[in-house]
């Protein structure tokens, strides 16, 4: 059984929590030296080619970006039902979380359809939940939500017109467009927000947490946004997700790869290769971009409603008995 600090992302790698400064040997959320490295060095070589007047081929490195977007976005997700199958011996079974999994996505992937412009306001408020959990070792909920919103927000600031463009391309709208507005409106507040969150890491001794921060604040606002945006998310959210769910199952057993995580990786890929090909008709690089988004989106979603329905409903589950055999 887990225990209730190991449950707790907060309580176990907040420095308030733990009453000052820590080090990286606590923190499984602490980023590889090399992954902040690497972070830095493509960002600065993208800063460094637009500078030198040679713009990023957007239309060429967009597939790419998405590729990479589903590569290291799909794996940390797959170790949910492992989570929440090791919490305890009582609760929902596999079976129902499959299938309380399956409804989630297909639900999300049902409003795309149905209403994409919906969809999208939902994947963003949804991402923006998600990625405060990242900077939960700030130690205040505020300014890790707010580093969260300049996470989706601060490319608004240079390239409005790109954003746009992406949202219209997503939804199929051109109402979509109108979120890159309000976007850049909230852009500096976040920023700033951010930045402060950036010193409060620092002053705990989280320095690699701080650069990782900087630099994906730096791509964000100053690359193009699909471009920023995958520096960020693979190389800053997945492995901090994917460690701090490894971090917590300790050691996943033979039985946990071979019976759930390595199936659930390989459904995944196969739900992006389906939408992949549902969505790349006479563009692909338009094409590309919506089955990135919207494959993230419909595995985002039951990523995060899932396991906070299992914590929810688990205290009425524990006083019916113990769980039947699946």
């Amino acid at each position: 059984m887990i225990t209730t600090a190991a449950r707790s992302p907060l309580l176990r790698l907040s420095p308030v929590a733990r009453g000052g400064r820590y080090s990286d040997v606590h923190s499984p959320r602490w980023p590889r030296l090399g992954l902040v490295g690497a972070q830095l060095a493509l960002t600065a070589a993208a800063l460094l080619a637009q500078v030198f007047g040679n713009p990023l081929d957007t239309s060429a490195i967009t597939p790419i970006a998405c590729g990479l977007l589903l590569t290291f976005g799909l794996p940390h997700g797959t170790l949910d039902l492992e989570l929440l199958r090791r919490r305890d011996n009582r609760g929902p079974g596999i079976s129902a979380l499959l299938f309380a999994y399956g409804a989630c996505a297909a639900a999300m992937y049902a409003l795309w359809l149905l209403a994409p412009l919906l969809a999208l306001i939902v994947f963003i408020a949804m991402a923006v939940l998600h990625f405060g959990e990242d900077w939960q070792d700030m130690g205040d909920g505020f300014v890790a939500r707010g580093t969260a919103v300049a996470m989706i927000a601060l490319p608004a600031l240079r390239h409005r017109p790109e954003l746009a463009a992406i949202f219209v391309s997503l939804t199929g709208t051109a109402s979509a467009a109108s979120l890159g507005d309000i976007l850049l409106l909230v852009a500096p507040v976040a920023g700033i927000i951010a930045l402060a969150g950036a010193g409060l890491l620092w002053q705990s001794g989280l320095r690699r947490n701080a650069l990782a921060l900087a630099g994906a604040l730096l791509a964000e606002a100053l690359l193009p946004p699909v471009i920023g945006f995958s520096l960020f998310f693979c190389f800053v959210h997945s492995p901090a997700q994917l460690r701090e769910a490894i971090a917590q199952l300790q050691r996943p057993t033979r039985d946990a790869w071979l019976k759930i995580i390595f199936p659930l990786t390989i459904a995944a890929i196969a739900l992006a290769v389906l939408i992949g090909a549902a969505e790349i008709r006479n563009s692909v690089n338009a094409g590309a971009l919506r089955a990135c988004f919207v494959t993230l989106s419909v595995l985002t979603i039951p990523h995060m409603v899932v396991p906070f329905l299992a914590r929810r409903y688990r205290p009425v589950i524990l006083r019916a008995g113990p769980r039947s055999a699946d």
